[in-house]
């Protein structure tokens, strides 16, 4: 609103008051404009609005200072003595007056399809205060437009007035499509309206946008009581989302966790949905679940690993492969031939032979961030849940794709959990759980657009469906001889040559297994201010398995 230099004299709060005095049970509103119309301008001017803006200004200016704080159509009607259709022919007057922020207007609750008729009016504050102290009108700012956050919490607040105060869902919904009315340059209100959403599943929609924001999830039983006052309109839209026939769901924007009952049924945004939603800062919300999820490159400690010299190559070759330049020429490449373009590795083999640290090291030595998938996690006890679980796996990891600059590497540790041969589909609905979970990763592996890697310690319980799409199968055996050495003198650089050579001959450890007697020794360096001998590394050795060379049971250090 401009500012208006004129002075609020005496005489305007004189003529507001006579004004009011004169208005008093005088029912024919027209007459009193005619009658008036010195004064109403005097008013129109110093709001600078029209005649009939100045008319309902000095009624409920009026009504506020002698009356009530707030006031309503039946105020004024009793007011002028006069029925409610006289008072309604001003409703675009006091319209006018809302959007100018001269009148400030609260919900009442009111259920009328006429809109004046379901508010409350009061001056505004600043405004009062001027007339009051004799000042100019002051410049009232126009509310600032929302962002889309600020927009959809103040749908949640309304959800959360209608769940405290005696308001329908249907007084929700209109509050809910005035709220989005004065916000028509959020793109994701506007695409919501033109792919005709039901009002009831638009209010949903952006009180699961603020559950994402705050909590991640929205609970199916809760949101829907805040939302509807009466029980069968909770039934039937619960009864929509659980089939999963809404429309939220034929859009793709939410998506529903399996529960044994409705009271634990769990309801989030898609991955789609969080696009929308949140658009450019999809990412920057991102960042939060990648901290927690991705293990960054350059916080991988370097690890010197020794091979014989075949599986040196092996893991040399995956390594080039997967240098960023080569990997996206390799991807363009097979992408032509219309090949899977993405890259699958198996690392099978012993325990302690170096195949998860090989993973490791590979993503240090490449600039690659892992998803390190936590099998225990994605096995729930739930029916259904599991599936849902692996497909949030790779669900993620696309996203990871997207938001990171070079793509992660999609880790499985001790794959042979899910990746294990198929059961009878008639045995158990156990057996049917896992068929499923293998067949959704089949199918992501055919269209992987990235770099995964398992490990296993038991190859020989995976499944032959799996062996063709890893396209590189590793085998990790016990270090040789030489590399023994090596990894000896490499975490004891204090170790003779001799001694090196002895214990690699005399003990078959894995890399792992070295690595537990290197730790031992650094614990007794520590204890005891010196470094141990040979006779005690050799204690150390004895002691590392449960049997001991020559078959006898031991009990280790």
């Amino acid at each position: 609103m401009k500012a208006n230099t004129q002075t609020a004299s005496v005489s305007i709060l004189r003529t507001l008051n006579i004004l009011g005095k004169k208005f008093k049970t005088k029912k024919d509103s027209e007459r009193l404009l005619v009658q008036f119309e010195t004064e109403l301008k005097v008013i129109s001017d110093y709001l600078n609005a029209s005649q009939r803006e100045a008319f309902m200004f000095s009624t409920i200016f009026w009504l506020n200072c002698n009356e009530h704080s707030s006031i309503d159509v039946s105020d004024i009607s009793r007011f002028f003595q006069c029925d409610f259709i006289d008072v309604l022919v001003f409703q675009s007057e006091v319209e006018l007056l809302t959007r100018k922020k001269i009148l400030i207007r609260k919900r009442n609750g009111n259920s009328s399809s006429m809109n004046i008729m379901k508010y409350n009016f009061s001056i505004n504050p600043l405004i009062m205060d001027a007339i009051l102290n004799n000042d100019p009108l002051p410049v009232i700012k126009a509310m600032e437009q929302m962002d889309i956050y600020q927009f959809v919490g103040a749908v949640s607040d309304l959800i959360d007035d209608r769940s405290k105060a005696d308001l329908s869902a249907h007084d929700l919904f209109e509050m809910v499509e005035e709220l989005e009315k004065e916000n028509q340059h959020l793109s994701m209100v506007t695409h919501a309206q033109k792919l005709k959403l039901n009002i009831d599943d638009r209010t949903l929609w952006y009180e699961m946008c603020d559950d994402l924001i705050n909590s991640g999830k929205s609970g199916l039983e809760c949101t829907l009581k805040d939302i509807y006052d009466r029980v069968y309109q909770r039934l039937q839209k619960s009864r929509q989302i659980i089939t999963k026939k809404n429309k939220l769901f034929e859009l793709e924007w939410i998506e529903l966790e399996e529960s044994t009952f409705i009271s634990d049924a769990i309801i989030a945004l898609s991955e789609k949905g969080r696009e929308l939603f949140l658009g450019e800062d999809a990412s920057m919300f991102l960042t939060n679940t990648k901290n927690k999820k991705l293990i960054n490159s350059e916080d991988i400690v370097e690890k010197a690993l020794y091979f014989d010299e075949n599986l040196d190559k092996q893991v040399g070759f995956l390594r080039e492969s997967m240098t960023e330049s080569m990997f996206e020429s390799l991807q363009t490449r097979l992408e032509s031939k219309g090949l899977p373009k993405g890259l699958s590795a198996i690392f099978y083999g012993g325990p302690g032979t170096g195949k998860t640290e090989s993973v490791y090291q590979l993503a240090r030595q490449t600039g690659r961030s892992i998803l390190h998938v936590d099998i225990s996690q994605s096995k729930s006890m739930w029916f259904g849940e599991s599936e849902k679980r692996i497909k949030e796996i790779f669900t993620n990891y696309k996203s990871f794709c997207k938001s990171e600059s070079i793509k992660p590497i999609l880790l499985f540790n001790e794959a042979d959990a899910i990746f294990g041969k198929r059961k009878d589909g008639n045995a158990s609905n156990v057996a049917q759980t896992e068929n499923a979970i293998q067949n959704i990763i089949l199918e992501e592996m055919e269209k992987l657009d990235g770099i995964l890697i398992a490990t296993t310690n038991l190859n020989e319980n995976l499944d032959a469906a799996f062996e063709r799409r890893f396209l590189f199968k590793v085998k990790f055996e016990k270090p040789s001889l030489e590399a023994k050495q090596k990894i000896w003198q490499s975490k004891l650089d204090w170790l003779t040559e001799a001694d090196a050579k002895h214990l690699a001959a005399n003990y078959s450890f894995s890399g792992g297994e070295i690595e537990n007697i290197v730790r031992k020794t650094i614990m007794e360096e520590v204890l005891n201010g010196d470094k141990p001998e040979m006779s005690q590394l050799i204690v150390y050795c004895d002691a590392e398995k449960f049997t001991s060379r020559n078959g006898s049971k031991k009990f280790g250090f």
